[in-house]
């Protein structure tokens, strides 16, 4: 693992005998791992997945905090959220350019699908545990908790959007607080950062053995599950509520 990190400095990321201070100047310019190379240049990342480089608690906090400013500084919810995991995780994550999950955005590209936070606090995620399954348990356990909870943190223009689906979230914000979803801007950039923070919690908690998921399927959604989820019925696929848009029957 030691002779493996070695060759993640950013000097030895582009290397060549007279590139790789050009290959610290592209990067540099945030074009990062899909910037043209240099003359000679050479690119050697670590084989995937990179779990093993997850090896220090992150700071929570910070995660919060940037994943906030960057949605202000108009990267969206998605690449917001994305970019600050992978800037506090490190090398060799932050090698991955943000850009690439700008297209979630408004639910992707405002369709108002799944809510771009957890996106791409998903996606950052998946770069850690690759297939394994620490993805699948922290992925479920932040769109349950996004589900169920009033956001954002700390604030009485809140509300809970009943399922991961943007177009809830903020539908259901604009109902809470009377306010119009063109006014979602300083809702949707502290909400970045919260759900970011949580995906980085989940982390840590499964790193450090603690991790417990708290958010079980309620008994409603569990029967309309068992039943339309591969059950008699087999005619559809997920895990939301299903109140908020059906009818029980």
């Amino acid at each position: 693992m030691e002779e493996k990190k070695k060759v993640l400095t950013r000097r030895d990321f582009l290397v060549s005998a007279g590139g790789a201070a050009a290959g610290l100047a592209l990067a540099g310019t945030g074009l990062g791992l899909f910037a043209p190379k240099a003359e000679g240049a050479t690119i050697d990342l670590p084989e995937y997945p990179w779990e093993q480089y997850f090896d220090k608690p992150l700071d929570v906090e910070k995660v919060r905090e940037l994943g906030a400013q960057y949605y202000g500084e108009g990267n969206g919810c998605a690449e917001g959220a994305f970019r600050a995991l992978v800037e506090v995780l490190g090398e060799p994550f932050n090698y991955v350019p943000s850009q690439v999950m700008n297209f979630g955005k408004g639910g992707g590209v405002a369709w108002g699908t799944l809510c771009g936070a957890v996106n791409g606090a998903a996606a950052a995620v998946s770069l850690v545990y690759g297939r394994g399954q620490g993805t699948a348990v922290i992925v479920n356990e932040l769109m349950a908790w996004y589900s169920a909870t009033a956001l954002p943190l700390n604030t009485t223009e809140s509300s809970v959007a009943g399922n991961p689906l943007c177009h809830a979230s903020i539908a259901n914000w604009c109902k809470a607080t009377g306010k119009k979803s063109s006014e979602r801007g300083p809702r949707c950039k502290a909400l970045t950062g919260d759900v970011a923070a949580q995906a980085a919690l989940y982390m840590n908690q499964l790193q450090a053995g603690t991790f417990v998921p708290a958010f079980p399927m309620s008994e409603e959604t569990k029967a309309c599950f068992d039943c339309h989820v591969g059950g008699m019925a087999d005619d559809t696929l997920g895990k939301m509520d299903c109140s908020g848009c059906h009818e029980g029957h």
